[in-house]
């Protein structure tokens, strides 16, 4: 669905909006991980404490991202994005000034509110927005956005922090991460200040059925009945996986530059942010497991993926970097290999199920699993140093190879 068969042009400018605004509010998303040891020795603080600036933010994401999803039809699509990219660059300027942990912490979570305004609402604008055959590729371009916004997050906040202080690494990300904002609410000018409110009144997030058949929809009362929840076809199973390989993924990463600034290597923040390059294997992964899904099931990618994750989280016990650096690669390649297929079975339609709200639980789930790994690692490694992350990791690990290899029902009964 589209309003209408857009230019040329106004198809680049709206793919060009969305990948901004992608790059704009990933890039404050995980700006305090990377800083997590000089935020806890500023504010005098303990680490699990301090790892709650990365926790709130995905918290709030998580939360708001299905009542961002219902309200986009109602206020326009492009506003929503707009007002969301502004919003999180502006609370990112305040990050710095703010004189206590526990203010810290609240901004952080406003600024999960606002971020999670975007990746509500940016697939189904382009929906919109876009002819049918434009989309895959737009929504492609959104998604690599939303990485490179992620990647930059951690790294140019690192280096900026060497250069000016973990202050002003803060507010260098979040200067630039408004300068992006503004571009994009330039991009959308057209449809912030020029929709009329009967056209934003149509623009609606088609979802089920009706996205699947816009024309020739079956009428209500034969349409199968939808769960609020949607966990048929094995959905709950999907949820939690994408959960765990969260607490996994943020868990590792939230501490490795805590472990990489003790002993025996003391490394500065510009060089801990050099190591968040190792998300480009997710790239690569996620580019190839197209291929990989054309000749082998998911469920047997999911267990390859789960067991390279287990050995790479073993290699990060020896104290060298080259093993750390090789076990944090093949970790995050085993993360992309069973996220993506998550992620995609999430959203794939099942007859008598939502698969937008499906895919929208997913997300919602995903980022918990972000939030509690932070945290709970944070706390593992207090008490038990890094081997404590890496007992974690293998837990959550060993649990989504039991889901997939055993497909038995935890706490749901099958229903005929």
């Amino acid at each position: 669905m589209s309003t209408g068969e857009p230019s040329l042009t106004s198809t680049r400018r709206t793919v060009a909006a969305v990948f901004l605004a992608g790059v704009a509010v990933f890039l404050v998303l995980y700006e305090t991980q990377g800083l997590l040891p000089a935020i806890r020795e500023a504010y005098g603080i303990d680490g699990p404490t301090a790892s709650l600036t990365v926790s709130a933010t995905n918290v709030a994401m998580a939360v708001f991202l299905i009542p961002f999803s219902m309200l986009a039809g109602r206020i326009g699509h492009a506003r929503q994005i707009g007002a969301g990219v502004i919003v999180a660059a502006i609370l990112a300027l305040i990050l710095p000034f703010t004189p206590t942990p526990e203010l810290l912490i609240a901004v952080r979570f406003l600024q999960g509110v606002a971020i999670a305004s975007v990746p509500a609402t940016a697939m189904a604008y382009l929906s919109l927005r876009l002819p049918s055959q434009a989309l895959p590729g737009a929504i492609g371009v959104y998604i690599a956005g939303n990485t490179i916004g992620g990647l930059c997050s951690r790294l140019l906040t690192g280096l900026a922090a060497e250069l000016l202080g973990w202050h002003g690494g803060l507010a260098f990300t979040a200067t630039v991460s408004l300068v992006f904002g503004l571009i994009v609410v330039w991009l959308l000018r057209h449809d912030l200040f020029s929709t009329s409110r009967s056209r934003s009144a149509r623009e609606v997030v088609p979802t089920g059925a009706e996205a699947a058949d816009p024309v020739g929809q079956e009428p209500a009362e034969a349409r199968p009945p939808r769960r609020m929840i949607p966990l048929r076809g094995g959905l709950w199973r999907i949820y939690l996986t994408g959960f765990l390989c969260m607490i996994v993924f943020g868990g590792s990463f939230t501490m490795l530059g805590t472990r990489l600034q003790h002993d025996p290597w003391r490394l500065s923040e510009g060089a801990v942010a050099l190591f968040f390059l190792i998300y480009l294997v997710g790239t690569v992964v996620t580019t190839y497991y197209g291929r990989l899904a054309t000749k082998f099931p998911r469920t047997r990618i999911t267990l390859v993926g789960m067991v390279v994750a287990l050995a790479g989280a073993g290699l990060t016990l020896i104290n060298s970097l080259p093993a750390i650096i090789g076990g944090m690669s093949l970790l995050t390649a085993g993360f992309f290999l069973g996220h993506t297929g998550a992620s995609a079975a999430a959203s794939a339609s099942r007859p008598g199920v939502d698969s937008t709200r499906a895919a929208a639980i997913y997300l919602t789930v995903y980022y918990l699993g972000t939030s509690l790994g932070a945290w709970l690692s944070a706390v593992l490694f207090v008490d038990f140093a890094w081997p404590g992350v890496v007992g974690m990791c293998a837990v959550s690990l060993i649990a989504v190879l039991v889901l997939t290899l055993t497909e038995a029902p935890i706490g749901f009964k099958k229903r005929n």
